[in-house]
């Protein structure tokens, strides 16, 4: 005969009980609860043999090992040293490659490598392009050699007269005609020009804009490229002039020539040394303000400041250029590679291609910074070196460690890398040191936090047991209520104790209602132990979801006026269709409304309202009742979470019902919100998506 006897849990798990559940009335319950735990004991059991035991054993054996890492510390100081200036020079050549590449495909492509220069790197001031004789021959033109100028014509009576009388106040006409003497005395086409020209702009003031239009016409023919003494093209002044004359008397044509003079100046060669050029173009986008598209203007400005700045460069470094080339082209034997050469502040790179010769202006100190930057970049992830970048003709420092030419690209220079301090081998160690117990700390840091993780996880669980237990309580009150009114409803009319017509339908009535509030009771457990084990299914069909929240409440009216609630109900007239389930929507308004009488009764009143948009359909169900701490606010949907509010732990509930209202609105793509203030009410609100803002509507 086969025969089993249970034995009484062992001294180990009965003191557990008292440690993990000290509050618990008594230790059966709390041993009951480990009972219902043994899994998690033993998951804590492996924890502690396959990760605290070999975690506290790795540590033991990483402090054992600090000694040898100390003495390796010499070696690896070396070879981060070597590694680091390795990484300098290679960061180098590819600055310097990355310079040489763009400056091929450049010129591979046919594009000008003398224009838009800072497309090609940041650190080159200027590019320049030479002719057979070692001049500049782009992107600009060489100084200009100028005869000597005339001065006899600037200090004569009539040019003096002519500018009194230009001047504000005097008679611009006369001074017309004086410069129109001073051009018949003058010699020379420069001091001839400049007469011819300050007539045209006599006239203007004048307000003789024909004989002005004349005069200047006449200067751009005979005297386009003849200078004033500021340095200014007598052409391009006659031309802005022009343009002004045209603006005044047909706009459209004076934007027109402005902007072909500014598209002229911006292709055309300007003249080292001279910056009339520069000052015309800007003056005459100046005067395109307004007039012309803001793109454009933008387009102009960015071309004149590179192409001044350009300039400018070119001024500066035309003795550099001359000591460079030494009056002539020097020759390269291998014409595929760069050639550099430092003078003074810049390093110029110079190279052959197709029979050109052209050289290039780097900024020495701004390389020198960025290399320093790619140094100190490079130098981070070493730690315990730092490289620098050591001049021609300097010392190396004492306590260099390797060092690195930059030649080709920078002759003379070189990377130096030192320690980063006098004690850098003792602060190595002890970082080193400091390391291994910081790796060993944060082992025993992760195993304590394991541990209290899993002590906490334990608690948890043993917290979900016992609100299994309560909800398994509270629903067999739940059930108990409904059944003893059907049996004593049904034990009355079995023995024919209710003979009153009245008392027959009241009880028939009874046992109705009873018998729906235990089957929607059944149903809730039901659909609960299905989504907790992900069966529970929804049929989504466009429906009427006003006739939906009408069934919900009807089947739930009788129920609230038994026990003198009011029920308001605030729908509109029509509504759009809406995906939704039948059965589920209207479970989760019984639910809600069930929710609002328990314990909203003090307020005798609940609110059903509905409210869209083009985007939404809103349900608020509210009552005026004893409402919802804001602590406990973000629970309520919690699985078998009770209020501690001792008003509302004395009704009967399930601690399901709430869980099932948010289930059922996720599974519609929808939410469900909840505002509440103590002692005045509570107000849930259920959002339904709508599938789109022309979808068909129902009347209600």
């Amino acid at each position: 005969m086969a025969e089993l006897e249970t034995r009484r849990p062992g001294r180990l798990l009965r003191l557990a009980a008292r440690i993990v559940a000290p509050n618990t009335s008594g230790e059966v319950q709390a041993l009951q609860q480990l009972l219902e735990l043994r899994g998690q004991l033993r998951f804590f059991w492996v924890f502690l043999l396959t990760v605290i035991l070999p975690g506290l054993a790795l540590a033991y054996f990483s402090l054992s090992s600090l000694r040898g890492e100390e003495l390796q510390v010499r070696v690896e100081v070396e070879r981060r040293a070597h590694t680091l200036a390795v990484a300098v020079v290679s960061r180098t050549e590819a600055l310097f490659s990355g310079f040489e590449t763009a400056v091929r495909q450049r010129l591979e492509s046919g594009r000008s490598v003398v224009d838009q220069v800072g497309e090609i790197s940041p650190y080159l001031l200027w590019a320049v392009r030479l002719d057979d004789n070692g001049e500049v021959a782009a992107p600009f033109a060489p100084p200009s050699k100028t005869p000597p100028v005339d001065q006899a014509v600037y200090i004569s009576d009539t040019w003096r007269a002519a500018q009194g009388h230009e001047k504000e106040g005097g008679n611009p006409k006369v001074a017309a005609s004086l410069y129109d003497r001073a051009f018949q005395d003058a010699r020379g086409r420069q001091a001839k020009g400049q007469a011819l020209f300050s007539k045209g702009r006599a006239l203007i003031k004048a307000d003789l804009h024909k004989d002005a239009a004349l005069v200047l016409t006449e200067v751009v023919i005979e005297y386009a490229n003849v200078r004033d003494i500021h340095g200014f093209l007598l052409g391009d002044l006659a031309q802005l002039k022009l343009a002004e004359i045209d603006l005044r008397q047909n706009a459209t044509a004076g934007t027109r020539e402005l902007e072909t003079l500014v598209a002229l100046k911006l292709s055309e060669r300007w003249t080292i040394g001279e910056g009339g050029e520069s000052a015309i173009t800007a003056r005459a986008l100046e005067m395109l303000e307004g007039l012309a598209p803001q793109d454009w203007l933008a387009t102009a400005r960015g071309r004149l400041e590179e192409k001044t700045s350009l300039l400018f460069w070119a001024e500066q470094l035309q003795p550099d250029l001359l000591e460079l080339t030494g009056g002539g082209l020097p020759l390269q034997v291998d014409a595929t590679k760069m050639a550099y050469q430092p003078i003074g502040d810049v390093l110029w790179a110079t190279t052959w291609w197709s029979g050109d010769f052209y050289a290039f202006a780097l900024d020495k100190s701004e390389l020198r910074r960025g290399l320093a930057a790619l140094s100190a970049q490079a130098g981070r992830a070493e730690g315990s070196v730092v490289s620098s970048l050591v001049p021609p003709n300097l010392d190396l420092p004492v306590n260099a460690m390797t060092r690195r030419s930059l030649a080709p690209w920078m002759p003379g220079w070189s990377v130096v890398v030192t320690p980063k301090d006098p004690g850098a081998m003792r602060d190595l160690q002890t970082t080193k040191r400091n390391q291994r117990l910081g790796v060993i700390l944060l082992s025993v840091l992760m195993i304590t936090t394991g541990t209290v993780l899993t002590w906490r996880m334990i608690g948890q669980e043993l917290e979900v047991a016992r609100m299994k237990a309560e909800f398994a309580a509270n629903v067999s009150h739940e059930l108990r209520s409904p059944i003893t009114n059907i049996r004593l409803k049904g034990e009355f009319l079995q023995l024919g104790l209710v003979e009153e017509e009245e008392d027959l339908q009241n009880h028939y009535d009874t046992i109705v209602t009873e018998s729906e509030r235990l089957s929607s009771l059944v149903d809730n457990i039901l659909d609960f132990a299905a989504i907790e084990r992900g069966a529970k299914k929804y049929s989504m069909r466009p429906g009427d979801l006003l006739e939906t929240i009408r069934m919900g409440v009807e089947s739930s009216r009788y129920a609230m006026e038994t026990r003198g609630i009011v029920m308001d109900m605030l729908l509109p007239d029509d509504l759009p269709a809406v995906d939704h389930d039948t059965e589920a929507v209207r479970q989760v308004i019984q639910n809600l409304i069930s929710n609002a009488a328990k314990y909203g009764e003090s307020g005798r009143w609940i609110g059903i309202e509905c409210r869209y948009d083009e985007d939404w359909v809103r349900i608020i169900v509210s009552d005026r009742g004893i409402g919802i701490s804001e602590e406990e606010l973000p629970q309520i949907f919690d699985r078998f979470f009770r209020s501690r509010n001792p008003n509302a732990r004395r009704k009967k509930g399930t601690g399901i019902g709430l869980t099932i209202v948010r289930y059922i609105m996720e599974a519609h793509q929808g939410r469900v919100s909840v505002t509440s203030e103590v002692g005045t009410g509570t107000a849930f609100t259920l959002h339904f998506p709508l599938p789109s803002a022309g979808g068909p509507r129902i009347t209600g």
